[in-house]
């Protein structure tokens, strides 16, 4: 049984709890979340608006220890919530919490920038989300994923080569180098420059006749090979799904995590070096699933069982998904969290997905 199944089965057990213990727990737990303190019997009694004494709220968090909700960090401290709580907070207790104004504005501006270069611009969404959730970002992006082409350009570089420089109406910049036998002339490189800008702008690679178009350019045979090259290159191109990801704000599981433990926290960070472990975590929301909350022993990934991960899936363009996620403390603020995640999915999937200028 999964670790993920097995706390939904525990919360089944707990579902129960009377309204007191629940304005108890989640008093606990956003109390914890706020300070990273233990939250004592006066705390909880006086932020969960019950008008009742120190005492009885005692008498509540015992029971609610016993329920595996709550524990007590050392004799005489306030009560810390477990992983349990945690799940059943989110469950059960968490209201929804939009963005700040702040936030969206944030958000905003990285969609304002005109920019070609799509790497930059999912690199600069996972130190945005970073920043705003203060924990560790990452963007799985599947890049060149059935574009269709802006704009072609041809540049010659030293000796007979040239430079195949495709653009894609997502932004999206690819260069392929060709090795020709012998140099082209200015006139025959701009003439299939041109052509191929004009034949090619808004097709895709199914869309793609590259026997029509040689058999209309009319140019002698430099340019013929010229072009019979450059179509090669720019269907190799589209045709390469690569998959990258991104990922921003290591530095924040650092600062957030240090009670974890010093071996563990270096266990993770050369984890989220590694590009196949960021996959593993991040391409099972790739089918289009959306939001997904795990949190600690929910995880899969052994180096994540001391934090909880939220991530969620965006629409890359024509039936693709990419997807995106942060990694935290289980005292992660979860309201907050959520609410930025799924707003960068949103403003990435219009940005990808939705007309391109």
């Amino acid at each position: 049984m999964s670790a993920k199944i097995e706390a939904r089965n525990r919360i089944e057990m707990v579902r129960e709890i009377d309204d007191r213990k629940k304005k108890i727990l989640r008093a606990v737990v956003q109390g914890f979340i706020l300070t990273g303190n233990p939250v004592g019997s006066k705390s909880a009694a006086k932020a969960s608006g019950l008008r009742i004494s120190p005492a009885t709220v005692r008498n509540e968090m015992a029971v609610l220890e016993k329920l595996g909700l709550l524990e007590q960090p050392y004799t005489s401290a306030g009560r810390v919530p477990t992983d349990l709580a945690y799940r059943y907070y989110v469950d059960m207790l968490m209201e929804q919490q939009k963005p700040s104004g702040r936030d969206a504005e944030a958000v905003e501006k990285l969609f304002a920038v005109k920019t070609r270069e799509v790497e930059g611009f999912f690199r600069e969404a996972s130190l945005i989300l970073s920043n705003l959730t203060h924990a560790t970002a990452m963007v799985f992006a599947p890049l060149g994923t059935a574009d269709k082409v802006r704009h072609i350009d041809l540049v010659r570089m030293n000796g007979p080569g040239v430079m195949v420089i495709i653009i894609t109406d997502r932004g999206q910049v690819g260069r392929r180098l060709l090795g020709l036998a012998n140099p082209v002339e200015d006139d025959t490189l701009d003439r299939v420059c041109d052509y191929l800008d004009r034949s090619l702008s808004g097709v895709g690679l199914d869309a793609i006749d590259a026997k029509a178009l040689i058999e209309r350019f009319r140019f002698g045979k430099a340019g013929v090979d010229l072009l019979s090259g450059a179509l090669e290159a720019v269907r190799e191109y589209l045709g390469t799904v690569e998959e990258r990801v991104y990922v921003g704000g290591t530095a924040n599981i650092v600062r957030e995590m240090d009670s974890a433990g010093t071996e563990w926290v270096q266990l993770l960070l050369e984890s989220m070096e590694k590009q196949y472990f960021i996959l593993d975590l991040l391409k099972d929301l790739v089918s289009g699933e959306r939001l997904t909350v795990r949190i600690g022993e929910e995880n899969r990934l052994r180096e994540l069982r001391k934090c909880s991960f939220v991530g969620t899936s965006y629409p890359a363009g024509r039936g693709l998904f990419g997807s995106l996620g942060v990694v935290g403390p289980t005292c992660m603020d979860y309201a907050r969290t959520i609410g930025m995640v799924e707003l960068m999915a949103d403003s990435l999937g219009q940005r990808l997905w939705g007309p391109v200028d």
